[in-house]
């Protein structure tokens, strides 16, 4: 007779269990993301508050938007390189999404084709803004395939600066169709 937990594990390795972040969300993190999915929010919580989990329940809940064989794709922006492999980390073990992280190590795609590959094989991607700011420039990534748009450390997004996070938001804004009924 066979070993129950050895069964039960292989079973486990032949198809990952659906990782659900709501499971271990507290009240405030579920309604925030309520909140997101009704319109553009800010999230302003002290450190060790869950901003990132409310983030990762933000993507959980679009992720029919971005799901494979779907062209669109969630982009999260952070400021730093350990930033940005830290939250690529906690999404990657948090979802069952497929997550990559680009950052300037030389080893990102150059031109359209590599990322139309990287876009069609990964479900969210997380980087650095300048990485976007040089795709979106080129014309690598569109803004029309980007599903949801994540600024982690967004207060860098302020007009009267350089940061790359406030040059994202004037790209959007100048090349966005602006429709008023």
């Amino acid at each position: 007779m066979g070993d129950i937990s050895t069964a039960a594990a292989s079973a486990e390795e032949r198809e990952p269990q659906p990782k659900d972040p709501r499971t271990i969300a507290r009240k405030y993190q579920l309604d925030l993301c309520k909140r997101a999915l009704e319109e553009n929010i800010i999230v302003y919580l002290g450190t060790g508050c869950g901003k990132t989990h409310i983030a990762v329940l933000l993507i959980y809940e679009l992720g029919h938007l971005i799901r494979k064989p779907r062209r669109d794709v969630c982009i999260f922006l952070a400021p730093t390189v350990p930033l940005v492999l830290q939250q690529a980390t906690v999404i990657a073990n948090s979802t069952n999404f497929r997550v990559q992280s680009y950052y300037g190590d030389g080893k990102n795609p150059r031109n359209h084709e590599d990322w139309e590959t990287e876009m069609g094989e990964s479900e969210v991607l997380v980087m650095t803004p300048q990485i976007l700011l040089h795709s979106l420039r080129h014309c690598f990534i569109k803004m029309d395939s980007i599903a949801l748009l994540i600024f982690d450390e967004c207060h860098h997004a302020q007009a009267h600066k350089r940061h790359p996070y406030a040059q994202i938001m004037k790209h959007c804004f100048r090349n966005s169709t602006i429709m008023t009924w």
